[in-house]
């Protein structure tokens, strides 16, 4: 009970003490501002609540509007794929309908050929039954007719018979004298044969005979030449002469000589790597360009102790060809070039001669071999066409076929064939080594090679092995060089190499 009342009056205390506080002035403030407050915030919560709707609505506005859109472009594209397999299925059954015509077509054509075949094959098999009965026909013609030919032999007399008998016997004795006078005349001629081709043997033999005592002639006539005085050049020539020449020590120095307008200049550039018009190029002409003698270095790093002369060539108004080696200092060169182009002339013999008495090593070559070999086949050319014929058997026309596709393989064969040969006759009417090679090249494949770029078998002759054994020669003779020993009349006669440069490495 006591309790109760306790708790009455404490509630009573509370409701006294709030009326207090709220008749308080500061707490009716702030109320009244927390109030304020309240209603701000329900006045800012309700216009976003609209604005959230607003929001909300115009989302949906645009979404239906999107879904009614898309639901068009949807519609539109099922259209249109509707459209599209309606025209597939049209173009397909279009298609199917002319596979079928064109395979209707095709057994309508494949049956009219069948029936042409027939057609053809019976016409083929009348014309032969005719042909047969023509046949027939004229061999019981010719049964008749032979026939008939006994049937009168028959009725001949025997008289007759006899003097055809007679006659078979005539006939026979005169074959046989004639069998008899034939034998006797083919006897005649096989020992008219042997003796011709006797006195062939004998010829030739007289040829080569004649031949080495021609040789023999020269060489002596070389050893005579040897024996008289020759103006030799002395030390003081030589070393003037490598003073003129630019003669450099430690390096190759190299002469191409030879007749005047046989393409030194050319073979040099080739040498050098260098094209015609080029700053650093020889120059080239059909006459000859050289007059002084020209000295070229190699512009390859890899090559820059190689160099190069260009002589004049023999046989100008200028030079001749007795003293052109000695003339031209050829005599200090570590190798010399005899180049030639349509012949092998005296010349360049006397070249080779001072070669080999001087000790320098020598390399025949024959410049231009490509413009040879296609002259010789457009020669061949020109006597395979002269040689054709339109009404000439099918046998005839592939071989000569044959031989066209084989012209310019002919051609080079026998280019190379025909040269080594005259070179080979001159060497042994000079009385020198008939065995010393000849190198056929041409200046434009030498180019390529010496540039490193790719030839075509077809194109190379003997650059490769030019330039393989020339560089072979250097190298033995610089690493063995000839020693150095004075004639008694002050010359150096195969003694060449003295200040030759390199040692032994």
């Amino acid at each position: 009970m006591g309790g109760k009342q306790s708790r009455a009056a404490k509630a009573d205390v509370d409701e006294i003490n709030e009326r207090t506080i709220r008749r308080n002035p500061v707490v009716q403030a702030m109320e009244k501002k927390h109030r304020e407050e309240v209603e701000d915030l329900q006045k800012t919560a309700q216009k976003r609540a609209v604005d959230d709707e607003n929001l909300r609505s115009r989302q949906d506005k645009q979404h239906q509007k999107n879904l009614i859109a898309l639901q068009a472009q949807l519609d539109q594209e099922a259209e249109a794929r509707r459209v599209a397999e309606e025209h597939h299925k049209e173009a397909e059954q279009k298609r199917r309908q002319a596979e079928e015509e064109a395979a209707e077509h095709a057994k309508l054509a494949e049956k009219a050929q069948k029936v042409k075949d027939e057609a053809v094959h019976a016409a083929e098999k009348a014309r032969k039954a005719m042909e047969e009965a023509e046949h027939r026909a004229l061999n019981e013609r010719r049964a008749r007719d032979e026939a008939e030919v006994e049937r009168k032999n028959a009725v001949l007399s025997a008289e007759d018979f006899r003097e055809r008998e007679r006659s078979a016997r005539e006939a026979a004795a005169d074959a046989n004298e004639a069998k008899a006078k034939f034998e006797r005349l083919e006897e005649l001629a096989r020992t008219k044969g042997e003796e011709a081709e006797r006195q062939l043997h004998e010829s030739t033999a007289d040829k080569e005979k004649a031949e080495k005592e021609l040789a023999n002639a020269r060489r002596r006539e070389k050893q005579l030449a040897d024996l008289q005085p020759v103006p030799m050049p002395t030390r003081a020539d030589f070393e003037r002469t490598k003073a003129e020449r630019q003669y450099v020590e430690d390096r190759l120095h190299f002469a191409i000589a030879g007749v005047a307008g046989s393409g030194k200049s050319s073979l040099i550039n080739a040498f050098r790597g260098v094209s015609k018009g080029t700053a650093s190029a020889a120059d080239t002409g059909v006459v000859e360009t050289t007059r002084n003698i020209g000295r070229y270095e190699d512009p390859n790093p890899d090559r820059s102790k190689f160099v190069w002369y260009d002589i004049p060539g023999a046989g100008t108004a200028s030079i001749s060809s007795s003293d052109y080696f000695i003339k031209q200092g050829l005599y200090i060169f570590d190798a010399i070039i005899v180049l030639f182009d349509s012949r092998f002339v005296d010349t360049d013999i006397a070249i080779l001669e001072n070669c080999k008495k001087f000790n320098i090593p020598a390399f025949i070559v024959r410049s231009k071999s490509d413009e040879h070999v296609k002259a010789i086949a457009d020669e061949m050319r020109e006597e395979l066409d002269e040689d054709e014929s339109e009404d000439e058997e099918d046998t005839r026309s592939k071989e000569r076929e044959a031989r066209r596709t084989r012209i310019d393989t002919d051609a080079k064969g026998k280019y190379i064939s025909d040269t080594r040969q005259n070179v080979k006759v001159n060497l042994r009417k000079a009385g020198l080594d008939e065995e010393q090679r000849v190198y056929l090249i041409s200046r434009r494949t030498l180019l390529r090679i010496v540039r490193g770029k790719q030839v075509v078998p077809m194109k190379l002759i003997d650059e490769y092995e030019l330039i393989k054994d020339v560089m072979a020669a250097i190298k033995a003779r610089r690493v063995d060089p000839p020693v150095f020993k004075p004639d008694a009349k002050g010359g150096y006669l195969s003694s060449w190499g003295w200040g030759s440069g390199w040692s032994r490495k």
